[in-house]
């Protein structure tokens, strides 16, 4: 596939897909055309016709996006309209918004299919999120026909990204052009290979791995957990920052406690290579202490209540480590912070603290976490709440 003729369609305009994904693409001489929800963001594309990526910390690798296009992702006609002409379409939507995707997608499909234009096309899912690909595809299939889910079977792959970087908003307050975005300087994208459908793309900083096996979920349990810990044990401190957060002396020791929690549980719980988890901890850690990222620790913390979910962050990688033999006293310590995350500018956060003194601990962890009275469960448990005593006799969580 010639690069110089592939269209893209970014299903979800927020700071990874403007941002990362925009980014590796435009790089690639891919047209993009952006698709949101948010009618303000649509127009703002459209108002500005350009934008710049930043590269935090490298200002003389910024990518200068020029000629951009921008549609509501509910305009199924639209949808429709530019899938007949693209090969590629990445979706960053955020997890708990594929559902609503895929009802777009389905019915987008459906125009396509009765028009009789259906080609073959691939959906990169770029998503903090466990089985996205999955998810998607079984909310698309659930508008279609059986006729219509086998020809979507035969010609569309949806397949998963596992974005190991990180986007942001600008860190000196408003910019000049406010559809300007921040990125890390870090250009790689693995894609899970065995899904795609017809001829893998030739594009720089893609690679299309054939053994994907749990990438993604390595990824979730090492990145996405220790930087939960960060930004909440950062967040009762009063930090603002994540990179300040992840160097401060106190919050370090628990950190680097975290990784060897987050290393042993996934070596021997999902029997990932000891050498891979060992670099990827590492890369993770140099990631979230690098100053020339610019983020804030209400960002990495935001949304509360799906972080400690049963699957997610804190209690999935909490319970992999317990049912492979450890004790995982670091993640129990994030998990707790995470408990007393109080920010009122946060939706999610005001209504997990209301919650919390009302209800209790044990009610979120039952009702939101989904612990059970299993031996892991129990044991879980009870390792938050050591933790969140502990937190409190440090001085941390100052309030009953």
């Amino acid at each position: 596939m010639n690069n110089l003729n592939i269209k893209a369609l970014i299903l979800g305009s927020g700071r990874i897909g403007r941002g990362f994904v925009t980014q590796l693409l435009f790089e690639n001489s891919v047209e993009c055309i952006h698709f949101d929800s948010n009618q303000e963001l649509v127009n703002l594309l459209n108002k500005c016709g350009r934008y710049t990526i930043h590269v935090m910390g490298y200002p003389e690798l910024d990518t200068h996006v020029t000629n951009v296009r921008a549609y509501l992702i509910n305009d199924v006609g639209r949808l429709a309209k530019e899938w007949s002409e693209a090969d590629l379409i990445f979706s960053a939507v955020g997890g708990k918004n594929l559902p609503s995707l895929g009802k777009n997608i389905g019915k987008a499909f459906k125009v396509l299919y009765d028009a009789g234009k259906v080609k073959k096309s691939n959906i990169i899912t770029c998503e903090n999120w466990v089985n996205p690909a999955d998810d998607l595809n079984r909310t698309t299939l659930e508008q279609l026909t059986e006729e219509g889910k086998k020809v979507f079977q035969n010609n569309v792959g949806i397949t998963e990204g596992v974005i190991l970087t990180t986007g942001t908003g600008s860190p000196d307050g408003i910019p000049d052009n406010p559809a300007d975005t921040w990125v890390q300087n870090f250009k790689y994208l693995p894609v899970d290979k065995s899904r795609i459908k017809g001829e893998i793309p030739r594009l720089k900083y893609f690679d299309f791995i054939d053994d994907f096996g749990n990438l993604l979920k390595q990824k979730l349990y090492t990145n996405n957990t220790s930087v939960a810990l960060v930004a909440y044990l950062g967040h009762l401190k009063g930090i603002k920052y994540v990179a300040d957060a992840a160097n401060h002396p106190d919050i370090v020791p628990i950190l680097e406690e975290a990784y060897r929690e987050i290393n042993d549980a996934l070596i021997k719980g999902m029997n990932i290579d000891e050498e891979s988890q060992c670099k990827f901890s590492i890369r993770a850690k140099n990631k979230y202490q690098d100053r020339n990222i610019i983020d804030l620790v209400t960002r990495i913390a935001r949304d509360p209540l799906r972080k400690l979910r049963k699957e997610d962050r804190l209690i999935g990688c909490g319970l992999i480590s317990i049912r492979s033999g450890g004790s995982p006293k670091a993640i129990a310590l994030a998990t707790a912070a995470a408990l007393y995350y109080d920010e009122p500018t946060d939706k999610g956060s005001v209504e997990l603290q209301k919650m919390r003194k009302e209800k209790g601990i044990d009610y979120i962890l039952a009702n939101i976490s989904e612990l059970t009275d299993s031996y892991e469960d129990k044991k879980l448990r009870q390792m938050i709440h050591e933790a969140v005593d502990k937190l409190k006799s440090k001085g941390w969580i100052k309030e009953g």
